[in-house]
């Protein structure tokens, strides 16, 4: 796969983000590089990825009406035993501290 690797792309693409999408792509970057500093962030397909050893654990893209987080298709740290769905991708239109404190621990669970 053709990528852009480092922070700096995947900043400027989260930049370019419709208002207010840049600022919490901006906020999910930091929160993804506070509790996995490990991943390793690039761009595939003009999307920002973070990814370890060659595999996708979560990624961020902007919309029109939301920005969208989730995580590979081999990583689900939302899996729940027993559950008849399992969600892998989540729709943000704004971040509070809880929403933070979830996604923190995802990304830790995701990346351990």
């Amino acid at each position: 796969m053709f990528g852009k690797k480092g922070e700096a792309a995947v900043l400027a693409k989260l930049a370019d983000a419709p208002a207010p999408y840049a600022e919490i792509g901006a906020q999910l970057h930091r929160i993804i590089r506070e509790n996995a500093p490990s991943l390793e962030p690039l761009l595939r397909w003009g999307i920002p990825f973070y990814a370890r050893g060659g595999e996708d654990i979560c990624y961020i893209k902007a919309g029109t009406e939301f920005i969208a987080f989730g995580f590979g298709e081999t990583v689900n740290p939302a899996f729940q035993e027993g559950a008849h769905m399992h969600p892998l991708v989540w729709n943000i239109t704004s971040l509070d501290a809880e929403a933070e404190e979830t996604i923190a621990a995802l990304v830790r669970k995701a990346a351990s």
